[in-house]
């Protein structure tokens, strides 16, 4: 009776765990890579947007990005961002939160320095840590151009010394 008992348990729980499982961890296995979302134009923004085209020049500004997530529809997020034009076509785009604790930053033109006000995170304008808590340098987006419009890409984290 006890050996018939447990072989059935035992394959319904094969079963249930051979159709019902894959869908549950399946989506921690999909690498996507993420959309490219539209910053702004290059030299003649529109109206209510930054213009990129200042070398040298730290830009605030936002993005509307695409989440996708395993389980849910994919939403349109506004994410903010810093832009830095390094001149000859090339840029960094920060991501506007700190790596201490996600505290939102903020530039400072009178010290050419990230603040973050929480902890009191300083990054400098290519977003190495100068002082405070934070572990690691600002995360930044991939970023490219195409047709004079900047766009950003995937987040990644920056290491490095700080």
């Amino acid at each position: 009776m006890r050996w018939g008992l447990g072989s059935v348990t035992a394959a319904i729980a094969a079963v249930l765990g051979a159709f019902g499982l894959p869908p549950i961890i399946a989506p921690a296995f999909r690498h996507t890579k993420s959309p490219w979302s539209p910053i702004g134009k290059i030299g003649a923004p529109e109206a209510g947007q930054a213009d990129l085209a200042l070398q040298g020049q730290v830009v605030a500004t936002t993005f509307t990005r695409t989440l996708t997530d395993a389980f849910m529809p994919p939403q349109a997020q506004q994410t903010a961002v810093f832009v830095v034009n390094l001149g000859n076509g090339q840029f960094d785009v920060f991501d506007a939160r700190c790596t201490h604790l996600g505290c939102p930053v903020s530039w400072n033109q009178s010290t050419n320095e990230f603040y973050c006000p929480c902890h009191g995170g300083v990054f400098n304008m290519q977003g190495n840590v100068v002082a405070g808590p934070p572990p690691r340098p600002l995360d930044r987006y991939e970023w490219k151009v195409q047709d004079g419009v900047l766009y950003a890409g995937g987040l990644y984290r920056v290491k490095g010394e700080s």
